[in-house]
């Protein structure tokens, strides 16, 4: 039976949240019985928790976390993309840019002409300008080579 990219990652997250469970008993270095008694239930019932064998609550997750005295931290984060070399990625909000042109006083005009790229707040120099600052934004340096191309 084929799993799907859903059931695949939601085993992958219960499968986690397990093996935390079982490194914060060991972390805790207490006893199965002496969390169950702390929580007031057979040991049994830590036992099938803690190896993945019972379905946890965040309730269960929650009180497991209080008796072995642990903190929960939870977080929700961006999948990573992956980008091959034909690809561009998907930009959840657009980057504002502006180019600025300028020449140099008393210059003939179309030469000696500089340009900088902003975008997203980066300021990216030109290729005909001195100095240039290097965009730590991924996108920004795709958009300043494809600029600088064209």
């Amino acid at each position: 039976m084929p799993i799907d990219a859903k059931g695949r990652s939601a085993g992958r997250f219960v499968r986690r949240v397990q093996k935390e469970l079982q490194g914060a008993l060991v972390r805790s270095g207490l006893k199965q019985q002496q969390v169950a008694e702390r929580l007031g239930v057979d040991r049994s019932i830590v036992n099938r928790r803690v190896t993945g064998q019972a379905n946890l609550t965040l309730r269960s997750i929650a009180d497991l976390a209080w008796a072995m005295d642990q903190e929960i931290v939870f977080a929700l984060k961006p999948k990573k993309v992956d980008v091959s070399a034909n690809e561009h990625p998907i930009v959840q909000e657009p980057l504002p840019v502006a180019i600025i042109s300028s020449s140099a006083p008393g210059a003939t005009p179309g030469l000696g002409k500089s340009h900088m790229v902003v975008i997203g707040g980066d300021a990216v120099a030109g290729p005909n300008t001195q100095s240039s600052a290097p965009s730590r934004n991924l996108v920004s340096s795709k958009v300043v080579r494809q600029h600088e191309s064209a």
